[in-house]
């Protein structure tokens, strides 16, 4: 009888050993809950602070310590972070958005460092910040034609200023990973919804102030628009990093293009689809769309883009609401994972396991 307690004694001591390092592990990928392999990685190393610190790398804060790491941030509206193996991607560039959004809890005058910003299209909530968080850190800044045209008037050297068209034969490299621009199409809401619910939403909300029209008006100035970014200068980014993880970043909620759909034919999937919400902000127009992306990029994982707002009459007054969202796409495809953090919140993935090895 001895005998046997101090073998379940071993046994027990064993279980708590395995306990313990899964509770060391560096982070939880949110893949983990479906995938043995993924929850096993990495067991036995220490806790990342860069998977649970609440800052952009790129003003400061820690990046992850294995070089298969991936932390990925959003900053309001389609800002994201990527930060893997040392290297610093930027998705989109609108920080200083006006006291009449929420704090962000960054300013652009705080990105000290990046590989390269990527613009998905030129309105002035997705480039707002290019040229000065471009000029600050030196990376190139990539855009469609209408998003170029505006970044040579700012204050970035022309060298920086990296146009493409996304319509083939652009493949961007970098030591790391690779870049793929896709020509896209910009949301164009339903013109039924807009007046109806914009002006409700509005008529809830206080008007800005002298200040804030002032403020805002300086803001607007740093962006552009017309039709033209609508056909020819929304660019969608295939991004595939060195161990063959991909991610698809898209800033607006357009249909899906025939360049997005051959360039899905050829690549198959992506393990992250970053994706804008559409803003017309009935999920029976929402939903739709985001379907349309999952079927054609095929994720593993999708987080949303595009879908906070603001604090007067005139700025997305209404959050985009992300749970009617997901629990569409995941009554569409059940092994699907979805996942919406708060500002500046890191989600970490493990890189080395993907979709083109076989995880």
């Amino acid at each position: 009888m001895r005998s046997r307690n101090v073998v379940l004694s071993a046994a027990a001591l064993s279980a708590l050993s395995l306990v313990a390092a899964a509770n060391a592990r560096p982070f939880n990928d949110p893949r983990s809950e479906r995938s043995d392999k993924i929850d096993a990685a990495n067991a036995s190393e220490p806790r990342d602070a860069a998977c649970t610190t609440a800052r952009f790398v790129s003003s400061g804060a820690p990046a992850p310590k294995n070089p298969h790491t991936l932390a990925v941030r959003w900053g309001g509206f389609s800002n994201y972070e990527l930060v893997y193996n040392g290297h610093i991607i930027l998705l989109d560039a609108y920080y200083d958005r006006g006291s009449f959004f929420p704090p962000l809890g960054v300013k652009a005058a705080d990105f000290k460092k990046a590989d390269v910003v990527l613009i998905g299209h030129g309105h002035v909530d997705h480039m707002s910040d290019a040229a000065s968080i471009g000029a600050q850190t030196g990376a190139p800044v990539v855009g469609g034609p209408p998003t170029a045209e505006k970044l040579r008037t700012q204050s970035i050297p022309a060298a920086q200023i990296k146009e493409v068209t996304g319509k083939g034969g652009e493949l961007l490299k970098f030591d790391g990973f690779t870049v793929e621009p896709i020509l896209g199409r910009h949301g164009e809401p339903n013109r039924d919804v807009g007046p109806v619910l914009g002006k409700a939403i509005d008529s809830l909300l206080p008007e800005m102030t002298a200040e804030q029209r002032a403020e805002d008006a300086a803001i607007r100035a740093r962006g552009t628009g017309g039709p033209r970014v609508i056909t020819e200068g929304t660019i969608a980014y295939l991004i595939t990093f060195d161990d063959g993880f991909r991610v698809m970043y898209r800033d607006s909620a357009g249909i899906v293009t025939d360049y997005e759909k051959a360039a899905m034919q050829r690549v198959g999937r992506v393990d992250l689809a970053i994706t804008a919400f559409r803003a017309d902000l009935l999920p029976r127009y929402t939903i739709p769309q985001a379907l349309e992306y999952v079927a054609i990029y095929k994720p593993d994982v999708v987080m949303p883009a595009h879908h906070d707002g603001g604090n007067v009459a005139g700025h997305d007054g209404l959050w985009r609401s992300t749970e009617p969202v997901f629990q569409a796409l995941k009554d569409a495809n059940p092994a699907l994972i979805t996942i919406s953090r708060g500002y500046r919140e890191p989600t970490c993935f493990n890189t080395e396991i993907n979709i083109q090895s076989g995880g």
